[in-house]
């Protein structure tokens, strides 16, 4: 987010270089169909982190109006991203098992791809995203200040620390699933912020990157069994067990230690952290 404009115009320019970015990913996706879809889909997340950083302001309505074209925007690369994604996780994980690689052998073939898939489901996206700057700045109130965006970011923050509750007392895979979103949307939101910050709010934007990604290996791993399952039930690919249960023990030990991570991180009030943010900035 650029400095040295009011606060409401320099979100309404970050949202709008965000899904440009996107759009241009589209452009070069028949030469690197690989990178443009992982891009592609980060710019997009990152557009619905800065929206959900405004909704209070915004209003219900209009923020879910965006919120679901955003969506709807990368719903066709989820695929070409998965594809990419099983592989990388599978050689990740450490174990000896004598049908490793018909897994992998199974996973490559099924990764490998032209660029032209990737061209069309980005252009589609592109074509969902072209009008959303235009929607934003029409229902952004003019009035945004910064007790607004204050409002957001402790919203942020709050919806984290609601998501870690569930994901501590349950221990399911699936609420796990729900904080490691909620981190790294507030991640999204604090480097929006970071990006012309102080030193303090890029090494807290960091901690939150870091958390992020970590979480983000143990529900690739948890993609990874399932997929793996799905394809041995359908014939695909013989029973890997040893793979299996190495697969298992790395999710329930890397669980296990991101909570308390997250218990140490997500231990301040939300009012209070968002005050930290905005000081830091400057």
């Amino acid at each position: 987010m650029p400095r040295g404009v009011p606060l409401r115009e320099g979100l309404l320019v970050a949202f709008a270089r965000i899904l440009g970015h996107a759009r241009s990913c589209a452009r070069r996706a028949a030469q690197e169909p690989e990178e443009s879809v992982h891009e592609f889909r980060k710019s997009v997340r990152r557009a619905r982190a800065l929206v959900s950083l405004v909704r209070p302001s915004l209003g219900r309505g209009a923020a879910r109006g965006i919120a679901a074209e955003l969506r709807r925007g990368f719903a066709e690369t989820g695929p070409l991203r998965d594809a990419d994604i099983l592989l990388a996780t599978l050689r990740s994980v450490p174990a000896e098992d004598p049908h490793r690689a018909a897994v992998e052998e199974t996973l490559e073939r099924e990764r490998r791809r032209d660029g032209a898939s990737a061209s069309a489901a980005l252009k589609a996206g592109s074509r969902v995203l072209q009008p959303l700057p235009g929607a934003l700045r029409v229902t952004l109130p003019r009035d945004f200040s910064m007790d607004d965006l204050a409002r957001g970011i402790a919203r942020g923050y709050r919806r984290s620390q609601d998501a870690l509750r569930r994901a501590a007392e349950t221990r399911l895979l699936i609420d796990l699933h729900e904080w490691r979103k909620r981190v790294k949307e507030l991640r999204y939101e604090i480097e929006l912020l970071a990006s012309s910050g102080s030193s303090e709010s890029r090494h807290r934007e960091k901690k939150l990157s870091a958390l992020a990604e970590d979480l983000g290996r143990v529900t690739d791993l948890v993609v990874l069994l399932a997929a793996l399952g799905g394809r041995e039930k359908a014939g695909a690919i013989p029973r890997a067990e040893a793979l299996l249960e190495a697969i298992r023990a790395d999710i329930g030990a890397s669980s296990q230690d991101l909570i308390a991570r997250g218990e140490e991180l997500f231990a301040e009030a939300p009012a209070s952290f968002a005050r930290q943010v905005l000081a830091e900035r400057g």
